[in-house]
């Protein structure tokens, strides 16, 4: 199996998401065809499960000075991470991608970020900067929605500036409105 992650992960590297081939991956991890039809259903799939778990920045997050500087830092560091890898490959795999292989791919990018955000966010809690109510997820992680779309639909790089000013101006006041929230989770809906 690591043979063929091995010789996929080189065919993207070397040729892009449009070049990985089943032929390509097949010669590269010397073995057939068959082979990998039998284990993939797809070549989003096939690149999906050989894209490197993301890796967030080593910050500790119970020693920084607010929540502000944790997210930041590992938002740019997300950033480098799916530059490296190349945006066109993620745009080109969540295309192709059949709802399967697109829940193994958010679990293979997010679960290390979404441990690493809660814990900046229960840092954040211990030092008084948000209120004691739990975030919900969908606000929590709604930072990398924010850096997605503006990754992969508004521009193939992001600034500093630009990822300082989501944190700021939408991810930030969201987390403090659900912080001092007491009904967590409960919809109220304004009077038609």
């Amino acid at each position: 199996m690591s043979a063929i992650r091995d010789a996929t992960w080189a065919e993207l590297t070397d040729n892009g998401y449009a070049g990985v081939t089943f032929e390509g991956v097949a010669r590269r991890a010397k073995t057939g065809k068959p082979v990998l039809y039998r284990r993939y259903r797809s070549r989003a799939q096939m690149v999906t499960d050989a894209l490197p778990t993301l890796r967030t920045s080593p910050f500790d997050v119970t020693s920084s000075k607010n929540l502000r500087d944790d997210i930041l830092t590992l938002v740019k560091a997300l950033v480098e991470q799916w530059q490296e890898i190349g945006l066109d490959t993620y745009r080109n795999l969540i295309a192709e991608a059949d709802e399967a292989t697109l829940e193994t791919f958010q679990t293979k990018v997010a679960a290390q970020t979404d441990q690493t955000i809660r814990r900046a966010l229960d840092a954040a809690r211990d030092r008084g900067e948000i209120g004691p109510a739990r975030i919900p997820d969908r606000v929590a992680m709604s930072v990398l929605a924010l850096m997605r779309n503006e990754m992969l639909f508004a521009h193939n790089t992001i600034e500093t500036s630009a990822l300082a000013e989501l944190i700021d101006l939408i991810y930030l006041p969201a987390v403090a409105a659900a912080s001092r929230n007491p009904s967590e989770g409960r919809v109220v809906r304004a009077a038609d």
